[in-house]
């Protein structure tokens, strides 16, 4: 598995709060890197998180993964 892929489920986790962290961590790790893949597109495509993530990068982050966790578990 290429370091990068690693690197983007570990950067997703840290940006959940601890309940949806447990949760992610027991899903089978392909599941995790998808959740982690959608987290980054809605980085980058969401306009309502691009004003947050200038004044509160981890807050845009948080938001952005607790979305995608609601979106796919």
């Amino acid at each position: 598995m290429p370091t990068d892929q690693t690197d983007t489920v570990a950067r997703f986790l840290r940006a959940l709060s601890p309940a949806s962290r447990d949760d992610v961590q027991r899903l089978p790790r392909e599941k995790q890197e998808q959740m982690a893949q959608a987290w980054e597109r809605d980085l980058q495509d969401d306009t309502s998180l691009l004003t947050l993530s200038e004044l509160d990068p981890a807050a845009a982050e948080h938001r952005a993964a607790e979305n995608v966790i609601q979106d796919l578990l």
